[in-house]
């Protein structure tokens, strides 16, 4: 299997960069993440419609370009693991977790025996039509497939400490908005009930030697979270980058008279002018 540079990375102490993919999907996405300095993003597979073929053809482009393709899978469960992984991603983000138990069975699903219990499934899109020994590619998957927990519940926050201890996992990941939801403070990222739940999840990474980070669209939050330790750091998600983006445009274009509609005058027919009164083309 290919090396996993956002893995290595975070092993290394570094601080990584991503984003998510919710609607557009064309492989080019894949380029244009890694142009502008992206070090991995994921497939939400939880809240949209990629389906398999799609995410296969990104996770090839990606890794092509030397960018880590991740899946975020609907749960748990070891199928939706192991599918997202032999079609090419290189490791999975896995929601609603709230104990070591879950945790744990998780790493089964993604390592291989003697760590694990995933069956031996290995494709072109995870191999890239190289030859080696059965053994060396089982060995280097276990090395360079990245396992990342979201924590985004009370329960799981109550033993965030024993999960982030289960051998096998390389990061925590705060759901922001489910873990709100779950404190009853839904959206209020400015609460000190959240920050103080957001330390707790980070010190427990700092503690058991992994990362910690989280995902919103605003980016004075994301400074916030690595200023306190988080270094999985993701902004935003495609379609939010473009629906900002576009309504910035349109601000700026729109708003050339202290806020008032850009009148637009149109422009003067000449004498003779195709489609112009009395010219060539006139009826």
């Amino acid at each position: 299997m290919q090396i996993n540079a956002t893995k290595h990375k975070l092993s290394a102490g570094e601080i990584v960069y991503g984003t998510s993919l919710d609607d557009c999907f064309h492989p080019e996405m894949a380029l244009l993440l890694k142009t502008v300095g992206f070090d991995f993003f994921f497939v939400d597979t939880e809240h949209s419609a990629a389906d398999y073929p799609v995410i296969q053809s990104l996770c090839r482009v990606a890794k092509g370009a030397a960018l880590t393709p991740l899946v975020r899978v609907t749960d748990s469960h070891a199928h939706l693991i192991t599918r997202a992984l032999d079609i090419g991603a290189m490791g999975v983000i896995v929601p609603h977790v709230h104990s070591p138990k879950i945790t744990a069975g998780i790493v089964r699903a993604v390592k291989f025996p003697p760590e694990g219990c995933r069956g031996y499934g290995l494709r072109s899109t995870v191999t890239d039509f190289c030859s080696r020994p059965a053994t060396e590619e089982l060995e280097s998957c276990n090395r360079q497939t990245m396992t990342v927990i979201q924590i985004e519940c009370e329960a799981g926050l109550n033993r965030v400490e024993e999960i982030a201890r289960v051998p096998g996992v390389d990061a925590l990941f705060i759901g922001p908005y489910d873990l709100t939801l779950s404190m009853g403070i839904v959206g209020q990222f400015e609460h000190p009930r959240f920050w103080k739940a957001v330390a707790r999840v980070l010190q427990a990474c700092s503690r058991a030697g992994i990362a910690g980070g989280l995902q919103t669209s605003s980016l004075a939050m994301l400074r916030r979270a690595r200023e306190c330790g988080a270094r999985l750091l993701m902004y935003a998600n495609d379609t939010s980058v473009l629906l900002e983006g576009y309504r910035a445009a349109m601000r700026e274009l729109k708003g050339t008279h202290a806020g008032a509609p850009e009148q637009v005058t149109p422009p003067r027919h000449r004498a003779g002018a195709i489609g112009s009164k009395g010219g060539a083309g006139s009826s």
